[in-house]
This record gives C-alpha cells, structure tokens and sequence, in this order.
C-alpha cells in the first residue's frame, strides 16, 4: 500500500470511529437567547415560535444564577439579538433533544468569541474535535489575562460548578 493509501484509509477509520463530529450547515434566525451556551432558532426571518433550540458545541457557560452567567448571556445578546442571521453546522443533539451546533455570526465562531472573553470554558468530556485544540488556546489566554469568570478567584474550576 502506497503512502497516498495509506493516509487515506487512516483518515476515514479517524472519521468513522466518532473522533471528528459530522456536520450538517444550514442558516437559522434567532428567536431568543436563552443563556450562556443556549438560543432558539428559526429557519425563517421574523417568525416568533422558534423552531430548533441549539447548544453550543463543545462548551459551557455559567448558570444564569452563577458569577458571569449573566454576561455570558448578555454578550450573546448584544452579538444576536432576535432576528440575527446565524450559520449553523449541526453536530449531533443532546440528551434532551437540543441540536448541538457551531454557531457562526457574519461568518465568526461564536464559541471562538465567548472563549476569548472568559464566558465560557471548553467541555473537557465532550470536546474532542481538532479543532477543540484551538478552544483550548482561547481559553487559556483568557484565564492568563483574567478575563470575565477566570478575573474570579475560584477555589472550584468552573467545570465542577453544577456538580
């Protein structure tokens, strides 16, 4: 088998056993943000109801109730409010039935966004796409530069917060 083969059968048994997730792209309206790493959406601009509810791939963000679980939210806010245009590549759906997506705005990484401001961290049990590695650089600037949730001095990293 020559290299060319070779590098080819390796990359579709790396595909095939779950270690980069499928995606599916489709454009979606936002209806509402709901918090940190949550939004509704709607296929079709200025519909009310919204029709799939989307999770951030890959991350998390503080409760609504936690230090910066309101900025999170607030910052989506300002990003997407109702009616934005959003990019969406569907990787599968949560437990409860939520899409979970990468979220673009004006072709930009939402997730990048929240990461370099300190409103969210990577999912260290559910990120393992390539590019997670990149996520993981982003949240690390933002803790040496203590910024949003990584400013707080915490005795419990912020993954352990809801346990």
């Amino acid at each position: 088998m020559n290299q060319r083969a070779a590098l080819v059968l390796g990359l579709l048994l790396l595909f095939s056993f779950g270690f980069c997730p499928a995606v599916h792209a489709w454009d979606a309206y936002v209806v509402r943000v709901e918090d940190g790493t949550t939004i509704s959406v709607c296929e079709k601009r200025g519909k009310d109801e919204p029709v799939v509810i989307l999770r951030f791939y890959g991350i998390d963000a503080p409760a609504l109730t936690q230090p910066y679980g309101r900025e999170a939210r607030d910052y989506l806010l300002k990003l997407m409010p109702r009616g934005t245009k959003i990019g969406v590549d569907s990787v599968g759906e949560d437990a409860h039935g939520a899409v979970k997506a990468l979220v673009q705005v004006n072709g930009a990484s939402v997730t990048y966004q929240l990461l370099a401001e300190g409103l969210a961290w990577v999912n260290r049990s559910t990120c393992k796409a390539m590019f997670c590695r990149r996520w993981y650089i982003q949240e690390h600037q933002a803790v040496v530069n203590r910024r949003g949730l990584w400013s707080l001095n915490m005795s419990t990293p912020p993954w352990q917060w809801s346990r």
